[in-house]
């Protein structure tokens, strides 16, 4: 019989997390912040599973997003704070991330605060200086997205095991060295097949990411013919960059993820609308049509949900998440400026609150909603004047194609919670949003009208 692991070699053995750590330090003493993002940080948080965590006492749990964004934090704060420009979009970041400590620290749980504080600066506030920091200012915008693109790819490639073994490759690697570490969700089965989750730990979360490198694959290939056709095969109508992007999407769509995937429906069409040579009237076409589709399926999904009894499990769980909002709307009412913390008492069978602005409003109250629903418009905001003022067709098309990502998470993040890469994304693609500038800002109206004439 095999023995188990006593405490110190559990100790050891997670201490494994520390690797990408030490390389990631080691990186920021030989390259630039901009060049261990790309190739130190991206293919850690892309990769890695991040559910497993090394623990020591009195210290915050370290899982490897936070052992490679901690460095590159400090990094940022050391040598590119020179390039930062205030916006009001920083304060609510601010805010944002002091609203997830402040419940536990109001009652009197310093260590609870401090560690749940730890978590909001790696997995928000580092995220969002990269993005703001380290993409556009040093021209790597396309690198970025490059190496973006295929980290996605590959994982999926590797996930899509999970569908047909119905066990996860990345658990069954990592798991070796967390045996303490029981992951509370194994291979969900849906159709006979498992819903896949790669390194992602959720398949609503693995959706998300895939929703991401697929509409970011289908940039590049068009704006920058990226990946070419095989040499090979050159009579092979399809290019490297199409199969690319059709494999994320069929990755997508083995998470067997409603929300991921009414995502993409609305991020699609937004994205593309920077590829048209009339984008106003593409713009109001997109909005018309989307507003329609969207009220249609409101309409679907409120008949589907209200019938007393489900037919299938989708049923069964799109009538969850409809009782669930009339369950904690008035705990989220009643939750007070702070929230009631990450703790909150849960009701009857409801355990998990499968909508990320309910969920905010009552763990973060009226401050922690308040400042999300703040960074969420200014994203916007920045966003849609750089697809309106930009004049660079492939700029204005980068800045279409981030909004249709970042549209499809709000969507998303309406049906299921955020957490792990997707938050970490999530808050990236916020900090980019306010570094894609208009060239030639100072006179807007007639880039304006060289755009929209």
């Amino acid at each position: 019989m095999r023995q188990r692991p006593g405490p110190a070699q559990l100790f050891v053995m997670s201490a494994i997390i520390l690797i990408p750590a030490l390389v990631c330090v080691g990186a920021l003493f030989l390259w630039p912040p901009a060049r261990v993002f790309r190739d130190v940080v991206l293919p850690v948080l892309l990769l890695l599973p991040l559910f497993y965590q090394w623990k020591v006492k009195m210290l915050p749990p370290v899982d490897f997003a936070a052992a490679v964004l901690l460095p590159l934090g400090m990094g940022l704060a050391l040598r590119s704070m020179s390039r930062w420009r205030f916006s009001l979009v920083d304060l609510a970041i601010f805010l944002f991330a002091v609203s997830t400590c402040a419940a536990d620290r109001l009652r009197g749980e310093s260590t609870a605060s401090v560690f749940e504080l730890f978590a909001a600066v790696t997995m928000v506030v580092v995220p969002y200086m990269a993005g703001k920091l380290l993409i556009e200012q040093d021209h790597a915008r396309v690198a970025t997205l490059k190496r973006v693109v295929v980290l996605i790819f590959a994982a999926g490639l590797l996930g899509d095991y999970e569908a047909a073994a119905r066990n996860n490759l990345f658990r069954m690697i990592f798991g070796r060295f967390f045996p303490d570490d029981v992951v509370a969700w194994g291979t969900q089965l849906r159709g006979g097949l498992g819903r896949i989750t790669g390194p992602y730990a959720d398949a609503e979360l693995a959706g998300m990411m895939f929703l991401i490198g697929a509409l970011l694959a289908a940039f590049l290939a068009k704006q920058y013919q990226w990946g070419g056709r095989f040499r090979t095969a050159p009579a092979w109508p399809v290019r490297k960059c199409e199969l690319v992007a059709a494999s994320i999407v069929f990755s997508l769509l083995l998470t067997q993820s409603r929300g991921p995937e009414l995502g993409l429906l609305f991020a699609a069409p937004i994205a593309f609308i920077g590829r048209s040579h009339r984008v106003l009237r593409t713009a109001l076409l997109v909005t018309l049509l989307m507003s329609v589709v969207g009220f249609i399926a409101y309409q679907g999904l409120a008949h589907y949900a209200a019938t007393k009894t489900p037919t299938s499990e989708e049923q069964e769980t799109a009538q969850y998440r409809a009782v669930l909002l009339q369950q904690y709307l008035p705990m989220a009412e009643h939750s007070g400026a702070w929230g009631l913390g990450p703790h909150f008492p849960v009701i009857g069978k409801y355990k998990s609150v499968d909508n990320e602005y309910l969920f905010v409003a009552i763990t973060d109250g009226y401050v922690g909603l308040g400042s999300l629903l703040a960074v969420i418009g200014g994203t916007l905001y920045h966003l849609v004047f750089a697809c309106i003022y930009n004049p660079e067709p492939v700029d204005r098309a980068f800045a279409f194609t981030l909004l249709g990502i970042f549209v499809g998470l709000l969507v998303t993040i309406a049906t299921v919670y955020l957490d792990f890469q997707p938050l970490i994304f999530f808050f990236l693609l916020a900090g980019w949003a306010q570094a894609v500038r208009v060239r030639h800002a100072k006179q807007p109206q007639p880039a304006f009208q060289q755009v929209y004439t």
